[in-house]
């Protein structure tokens, strides 16, 4: 009876972890498999920017050129108006973009118009249409207060579209 015993418990011990591996299998299988592929050369080039967003509670929205040198740096100018307070700003910093698409840029802004001095932004997007758009999300990642004693950073969200030109 004892041998019964342990032969059925050891059957039913590896008949769950046959399940457990037939589970993991399927879920394996169930992963689709990607079919694009990008990198820092998917975006080269000059693209056209827009979008829009907030200072602390004031909107914003900016149009403007990016270039890409497709290695990881990119350079441009934007007009913006933010809370009716409206002109140009220009920028510069590193971008990179990982196999699935998705990427990161860290940039200067330079918006003498108001009044800040130059703070950083750190902007998530990603490529689409084989490197001739991008959407994209970003936020001032400058440290607390620095800029806005009064408004809890981060004080800038914003997002839009790169398009190539």
């Amino acid at each position: 009876m004892r041998r019964f015993r342990a032969a059925f418990i050891s059957l039913a011990v590896l008949t769950n972890i046959g399940i457990g591996m037939a589970a993991i299998a399927q879920e394996a299988g169930n992963k689709v498999a990607a079919t694009t592929h990008c990198s820092a050369g998917s975006l080269k080039g000059d693209y056209a920017m827009a979008g829009q967003g907030f200072l602390a509670r004031a909107p914003l929205a900016f149009v403007g050129v990016l270039h890409f040198d497709g290695a990881g740096r990119f350079s441009g100018h934007h007009e913006e108006i933010i809370g009716g307070n409206y002109g140009p700003s220009t920028e510069a910093g590193d971008y990179s973009v990982e196999d699935d698409c998705m990427g990161v840029t860290h940039w200067t802004d330079h918006p003498p118009h108001t009044g800040l001095p130059p703070h950083n932004h750190t902007i998530a997007f990603v490529v689409t249409d084989g490197g001739n758009e991008t959407s994209f999300l970003g936020i001032d990642n400058s440290p607390p207060g620095t800029f806005h004693k009064e408004i809890p950073e981060p004080d800038i969200e914003f997002w839009g579209t790169l398009k190539r030109l």
